[in-house]
């Protein structure tokens, strides 16, 4: 049986660059890029995002429709256009970002529609990360924390990547704040080792087992790149190791990709072990090519 999925952020437009002047059009954001990989594994995915009236925003909700993503908890706001942000990759695939999002419209969502979260109807997990968190001052993140609440209250699941970046954020002390609170409401924590070290200043894995065994979230995968995974289900830790090991062209969305996978997985009733290889596979694939979204003859299921 599948299950009703939404996912919360923002996605941009997103230039990579081809050569010394020439950059390829596309779009990225972390849990739009999870919700597009959920819905090529078969998930029920609705993205709930704000976009412009623009030329832009109209090729952005396209390219999710085709997708198979639902767009209908998606907000146009009238004079907004989408954020943008562009890639730039090392010889090693791994990549560095330069934004333009100050004016996103997804900032100003929770304030002009207070009535956002009521809208989405019957859902059975949410998903969002701490990038979208760090979209939000601090009433927004309380009336995010508020519905997250209720939200289990009724029987959903929160799903949540702590996804650190710290340009995102006015200080690492006010994103650490923000993300612990978040973490009391989380039922699937899908963070990666190097954020969780960044963050939180952890110096190994089992210092961040710790910190999720004191949090009391039931179920942690943590992503450590071509160490593969580590499971933490109520107290238990397990090991999954990748199965083969690619060489990556861009690392862009390789834990999007693999939260999305894991997810949709879930959402199917797949166990834990099975939703992470299904989550290692797809992130294998998506990180031979170059952008967020990779094109669909490349994801093999």
């Amino acid at each position: 049986m599948k299950n009703k999925i939404v996912t919360f952020g923002e996605c941009m437009l997103e230039l990579s660059q081809l050569n010394l002047s020439d950059y390829r059009l596309a779009y990225g954001g972390d849990t739009l890029n999870a919700a597009v990989y959920m819905a090529r594994a078969g998930a029920d995915v609705r993205y709930l995002t704000a976009l412009g009236t623009d030329q832009y925003s109209d090729y952005l909700l396209d390219c999710w429709r085709r997708e198979g993503v639902d767009t209908s908890l998606v907000t146009r706001f009238e004079g907004k256009v989408p954020g943008l942000y562009v890639i730039n990759t090392d010889d090693h695939g791994e990549r560095s970002f330069e934004y333009w999002r100050s004016a996103a419209p997804v900032k100003d969502l929770i304030q002009l529609k207070p009535e956002l979260f009521a809208e989405m109807g019957d859902v059975d997990m949410f998903y969002l990360s701490g990038i979208t968190l760090s979209l939000f001052g601090e009433y927004d993140r309380a009336k995010i924390y508020n519905f997250l609440r209720e939200f289990r209250a009724g029987g959903g699941l929160v799903a949540f990547d702590t996804n650190y970046r710290a340009k995102g954020w006015e200080s690492p002390s006010r994103a650490r704040e923000a993300i612990t609170a978040l973490l009391s409401m989380v039922d699937i924590a899908l963070p990666s080792l190097d954020d969780e070290q960044a963050l939180f200043g952890f110096s190994n894995l089992d210092e961040c087992v710790a910190h999720y065994r004191q949090l009391g979230v039931n179920e942690v995968v943590i992503k450590d790149g071509k160490n593969g995974c580590y499971s933490l289900i109520a107290g238990e830790l397990s090991h999954h190791p990748l199965k083969t090991v690619v060489k990556p062209v861009d690392t862009t969305s390789a834990g999007d990709s693999f939260n999305g996978a894991y997810l949709a997985a879930k959402s199917m009733g797949k166990p834990v072990a099975d939703s992470i290889a299904a989550g290692q596979a797809c992130a294998a694939y998506v990180i031979q090519q170059p952008g967020a979204i990779v094109a669909r003859e490349n994801i093999k299921h």
